[in-house]
């Protein structure tokens, strides 16, 4: 798979219900839940184009392989990625879990993405691929570590 011109991004900001820490006793099925829900929430802050809400969702010093290239880092970087991206035209961003792994006090995710983004002519075309996310729980939730998008070839439309 190679990177290509689409966003990737994910979720990972709220707590696990009321436990202070996601401790290595956490399971799968607690992950899988926060994932999804985080993920609702990746796709809801896009859909309202909102920057300050996307780089929320990293840790302070969060990374993402953007998908031209690229490496973002950090909230502020983050922060103004987001604003030129959604300032692009892209739209309709979804995100679908497929798998998670618990380590240690974080994990990691896999999932499909897809998204419109404007193609050379400006008209809007759907990308769609698969993401890693790692995350980390701190004392302010769950946040996104770092996150690698990938499009197979052919996977235009």
């Amino acid at each position: 798979m190679k990177i290509s011109n689409c966003v990737a991004a994910t979720f990972l900001t709220a707590a696990i219900g009321s436990s202070p820490a996601f401790a290595a006793d956490g399971n799968q099925a607690e992950l899988m839940a926060v994932a999804v829900d985080l993920g609702h929430q990746y796709d809801s802050n896009y859909a309202a184009k909102n920057p300050d809400g996307m780089a929320a969702l990293y840790a302070t010093d969060g990374i993402l392989v953007s998908p031209s290239g690229p490496v973002v880092r950090g909230r502020s970087a983050l922060h103004d990625y987001y604003v030129k991206r959604f300032a692009s035209g892209a739209t309709a961003h979804a995100i679908t879990i497929k798998e998670v792994h618990v380590k240690g006090d974080g994990g990691y995710a896999v999932a499909d993405f897809s998204v419109n983004v404007p193609g050379k002519e400006g008209k809007l075309h759907m990308e769609s691929g698969s993401l890693v996310a790692i995350y980390q729980h701190d004392s302010d939730g769950w946040h996104l570590s770092l996150v690698e998008p990938s499009v197979p070839a052919g996977k235009h439309s």
